[in-house]
């Protein structure tokens, strides 16, 4: 089971990553320390990589700065299977490559992306298994599943006597459709713990842009699968309530208001300031009204909220 107490974590999508997010031009190795650092520092240690960033290169970074720290971490990576990835070899050798980039003699959570040519979903579930079996991992999680594919899964692993921890899967205040799709209600009903991906929209809701994004590429091209006609009324009004709740900027109350949902914000952290702003999600909490009213401007489906007593103080 996915720990109770993480209500917030960082995503390490940029780390090492040039292509998409110029690594080594806009940020490098030492914004990143800095970032690791101020994290532990306010008390977060919950870090999401894959086996798919920069080649690997995120692993490594992140097992790095592990290495050098006494905090008892809670580290996930992705499985991501390839058309090759035929047998439980495969997945077994993936799995090690990810233990030995890390620096790791056993991960904590290994989420498992879809499955590619090949490879079932069942065979997944079997070698999913077979390395909780053998101590290799503890915990296994999903990431980019769809509600039946969560359900084939779930079947499968079950016959082994383990059940899913977590799903990471996108969602924000421009993209809730796992509130729609079934993926929402059926992890709730499986107690699997949801963690957001691309919470602030790639960017566009950190109230850096309009509706048009300045940068080019490939980044552009995912940013502008955000674009609405109502994001400069929706930043307005997350600006709004930003000013009500102390200052806080966009980004702080889009994070928040995933937090509000009672859904594991992951946000990417390239520098000191966004990991001072970004540690801040779990210590406040907009009022209900202005989470309706973020509700109303986004989406028409309210989502089933814990318990009060299941958030920190604000």
């Amino acid at each position: 089971m996915f720990p109770a107490e993480i209500k917030f974590g960082s995503g390490t999508w940029a780390w090492g990553d040039r292509l998409l997010w110029e690594y080594g031009r806009e940020y490098g190795r030492e914004d990143l320390n800095a970032v690791f650092q101020r994290y532990l520092n306010d008390g977060l240690r919950f870090f999401s990589t894959s086996s798919s960033f920069a080649e690997g290169d995120s692993e490594r970074i992140l097992g790095e700065l592990n290495a050098r720290t006494q905090v008892d971490l809670l580290i996930a990576t992705k499985y991501v299977p390839r058309l090759w990835h035929l047998r439980r070899s495969d997945f077994m050798e993936a799995l090690k490559q990810s233990l030995t980039r890390l620096q790791l003699q056993k991960l904590e959570i290994y989420e498992l992306c879809p499955p590619v040519g090949r490879m079932t979903i069942q065979r997944m579930a079997e070698c999913a298994a077979e390395a909780l079996d053998l101590g290799l991992i503890e915990q296994v999680g999903l990431s980019g599943y769809t509600a039946q594919q969560i359900d084939t899964f779930n079947e499968a692993f079950s016959r082994f006597g383990y059940s899913i921890a977590c799903l990471e899967t996108p969602y924000n205040l421009l993209d809730r459709s796992i509130e729609t799709d079934g993926t929402l209600a059926l992890c709730r009903s499986l107690n699997i713990t949801v963690i957001a991906q691309q919470p602030l929209a790639m960017g566009m809701l950190t109230g850096k842009y309009d509706s048009e994004a300045p940068s080019s590429g490939s980044r552009r091209q995912m940013m502008l699968r955000y674009h609405t006609p109502s994001l400069d009324i929706l930043l307005r009004t997350m600006n709004h309530i930003g000013l009500e709740n102390n200052g806080k900027n966009c980004a702080q109350v889009a994070l928040n208001w995933i937090y509000n949902k009672g859904i594991v914000p992951i946000p990417g952290t390239k520098t000191l300031s966004q990991a001072i702003e970004n540690a801040q999600t779990a210590s406040w909490s907009m009022s209900p009204e202005q989470v309706s009213l973020l509700d109303t401007l986004t989406g028409k489906t309210d989502v089933p909220v814990p318990d009060e007593a299941d958030f920190p103080a604000s």
